[in-house]
């Protein structure tokens, strides 16, 4: 069996890794900073969508300066107690390769510490992970980088990490990049395949590299050539076709086995095939009787999953997914079938995702915001906010002001002036803010400034 290339091409130097140059130069500027000693920004934060490059760029980094890792999936280890001994015991200040070899930072020596899907800590599964990684970095003597994919969800469950980490953004790759890194495998492969073919493997990953190269070396195993009618078999990198099939062939099944095994290969875990089933049933069931059956099977289900998520015994699982599947399925007991075409994205989860972002973004500034003007958050989001959001964006000196004296962060700056945290105008925003507080506003926590403004500005007693 051949090695994935996902990992044999794997950037060796950051210098290889394509397409985000300037996320690059950032954790060049980080890493540097500790050959000086501890930077006061002991963490470093990548964020991005999967397959940008983040993981890559966190080994190679480690290779480029001569330093040992030791990498975790946080997603696999969320107590405390796993992060501690994982990630706390690979943080001390002297440290040993695996080989043994002991590592003096005073020689200039380093161990980084990867904590990969950092932000995957949800409820109270996490049994106190978040809070441990805050320690960790809080404790550590050596250089530590989060990896997440949801930058908002990582400081909901552990805000200080706005303060005691660096922020690195990754954007989705080009297709015009991934061609390039696509023709270089194929070269060293030694095999021929079409420009076209390149390019629509390019277009149809969507910006994920790890994607483009799995499908490129699906598509030449046990081949020297490749061309454009060899790429049929690919077919387009569509998760939503390939869910919309399985679903289709879950409700026309006949047994239990079949329905179960029509959901085996969907990349969904069972709370979210459960919300997309629960969507389905009024669209495959007409009769009232078999869609009230339906739903008593999904609503068991959701009992089994309950199970689990409080006594953490996934085993539970495989009776979840059996009723939600071969249970709803079965409850056809009058036809015909209604030809469904395609399945709707479940409203649930699609509220849940439009809403989270604006909420948190929301609540944040208004808990900034309710010790100065001594109101309730309640009446800052009902009152204020409107206002404010409407004043700022015409204001920024204003807006400026506001930020300095309550730590408004890029989040909190992006909601007030409908922006994208990432833009430009919400950095330039926020690099006048950084210029307002000066050089010693590093020791004052966030929320704590001084009330006091410059003349001839406005603040927010003026507001």
């Amino acid at each position: 069996m051949q090695d994935e290339w996902t990992e044999k091409y794997r950037p060796k130097s950051l210098a290889e890794v394509i397409g985000n140059d300037h996320a690059v130069r950032s954790i060049r500027r980080w890493a540097d900073s500790w050959a000086r000693g501890t930077p006061r920004l002991k963490a470093l934060v990548l964020r991005g969508e999967p397959g940008t490059g983040k993981t890559s760029a966190s080994l190679a980094l480690a290779n480029d300066m001569g330093w040992d890792f030791i990498e975790m999936n946080a997603s696999d280890h969320r107590n405390a107690a796993s992060i501690k001994k994982v990630a706390g015991a690979g943080a001390v200040t002297q440290t040993f390769t695996p080989d043994g070899d002991f590592l003096s930072s005073v020689e200039g020596k380093r161990k980084l510490v990867i904590i990969d899907e950092a932000d995957n800590l949800f409820g109270n599964e996490d049994r106190g992970g978040a809070k441990a990684i805050v320690d960790t970095i809080r404790d550590s003597g050596q250089p530590i980088v989060l990896i997440v994919n949801d930058y908002r969800e990582l400081t909901r469950k552990a805000s200080a990490i706005k303060t005691l980490a660096e922020r690195v953004v990754f954007k989705r790759l080009d297709p015009k990049s991934i061609v390039s890194v696509l023709e270089s495998i194929a070269s060293k492969e030694q095999v021929r395949v079409d420009s076209d073919v390149l390019t629509k493997i390019a277009e149809n990953c969507g910006g994920d590299m790890r994607a483009a190269v799995n499908d490129l070396q699906m598509m030449v195993e046990g081949k020297v050539e490749i061309g454009l009618t060899d790429s049929d078999a690919m077919g387009k990198r569509n998760q939503l076709k390939e869910l919309n099939d399985s679903l289709r062939a879950m409700f026309g099944a006949k047994t239990l086995k079949s329905a179960r095994d029509a959901t085996l290969d969907i990349d969904r875990s069972p709370d979210e095939l459960e919300k997309w089933i629960e969507e389905g049933i009024p669209l495959e069931f007409r009769h009232a009787g078999d869609m009230e059956e339906a739903f008593e099977a999904l609503a068991r289900a959701d009992i089994y999953l309950g199970w689990t998520r409080r006594s953490q015994n996934y085993g539970l699982w495989a009776y979840a997914k059996d009723m939600m599947t071969g249970g709803v399925a079965l409850s056809r007991k009058h036809g015909p079938r209604p030809d469904v075409q395609e399945y709707r994205f479940p409203s649930h989860i699609m509220m849940l995702s439009r809403a989270k972002g604006p909420r948190a973004a929301r609540d944040s500034i208004s808990r900034k915001l309710e010790g100065h003007l001594h109101m309730s958050r309640r009446a800052i989001n009902a009152s204020v906010l409107p206002l404010l959001t409407s004043i700022t964006r015409n204001d920024s000196e204003l807006l400026v002001n506001l930020g300095a004296k309550c730590g408004l962060d890029e989040d909190d700056i992006g909601f007030l002036v409908g922006a994208d945290p990432d833009s430009k105008q919400v950095l330039e925003i926020v690099s006048k803010i950084k210029a307002e507080l000066g050089e010693d506003h590093d020791d004052e926590p966030t929320g704590r400034r001084s009330s006091k403004s410059k003349d001839g500005k406005r603040s927010l007693k003026d507001f």
